[in-house]
């Protein structure tokens, strides 16, 4: 296998900074997969919303997931849903979908002085239902930078794709001189991210907090959108599911992860009778 990429425009790009910008730049988001929005929301609007997570966080009423390194479930926690209405972002949906957006999941995204670990090379559309164009919206709610395990997101990925199955992606397929973006975000500022884009991100060997709220996006008209944030929707498909409880494997009778729980399962009972 080999993989081209447009290796000067990309780190034309990257070296003039036109990914990062308090104005959004739609064709640089499409192009390298990636974009910062500067000032998304108001510092003292993420310092607020900050706050009512260390409230919630503190006393274990929610709690980092046992299933995944960083995540923190809020779906459905009004507070942390008011974010998709924050005033700049009004004029940030119209680009997106034909000005019909729609959200299908929100969640908290941690790492800290107790949950350092990285997080491997990965695409975010194998676990995600419906079309190839979603997004991200990594709302940052703390200094966040590489050494406090900050994204790291490899430039014009998306183009690839669904790559056809789901895990750890081989970094080394990709072109030894195809550069990296780990950009240094601060409260309010926004990373905008294509769900095809590869990313993943460094140990918190700073062991300071790193705090994004993801929002993530969909067509308005998709039958997961969940909340229409924009637009008028004309779609009457509904999949009325929860994908952060992967209530999608209910579509199948039999599936290649659940073939690979059983034969987890298998392997183990088999490993208890041998020992």
């Amino acid at each position: 296998m080999k993989l081209t990429f447009p290796i000067n425009r990309i780190s034309e790009v990257l070296k003039n900074k036109t990914y990062d910008s308090v104005h959004l730049n739609k064709e640089v988001l499409d192009e390298v997969g990636f974009f910062v929005l500067r000032e998304g929301i108001p510092k003292d609007r993420a310092n607020f919303y900050y706050g009512k997570f260390k409230e919630k966080y503190d006393v274990g009423e929610i709690a980092k997931s046992k299933f995944h390194n960083t995540e923190v479930a809020v779906l459905g926690i009004e507070i942390f849903e008011q974010l998709k209405y924050e005033q700049k972002l009004k004029h940030i949906w119209p680009h997106f979908f034909n000005g019909v957006v729609g959200n299908d999941f929100i969640r908290i995204l941690i790492k800290n002085e107790e949950h350092t670990k990285p997080v491997f090379l990965h695409q975010d559309i194998g676990y995600q239902c419906g079309g190839e164009e979603q997004y991200s919206f990594f709302t940052s709610l703390s200094h966040t930078y590489e050494s406090n395990g900050g994204l790291q997101l490899f430039p014009g990925t998306h183009k690839l794709g669904y790559l056809g199955d789901v895990g750890e992606i081989n970094r080394a397929i990709l072109p030894a001189d195809l550069p990296i973006c780990s950009p240094e975000l601060f409260p309010g500022d926004i990373l905008i991210m294509h769900s095809a884009t590869w990313h993943c991100s460094g140990a918190n060997t700073a062991k300071t907090e790193r705090i994004y709220i993801e929002t993530h996006i969909v067509s308005g008209n998709s039958p997961y959108c969940k909340n229409l944030i924009f637009g008028k929707s004309t779609n009457e498909s509904i999949a009325d599911l929860d994908i952060s409880k992967r209530e999608m494997d209910d579509f199948f009778v039999n599936s290649r992860s659940s073939r690979l729980k059983k034969a987890e399962i298998a392997l183990s009972k088999l490993n208890s009778i041998t020992k």
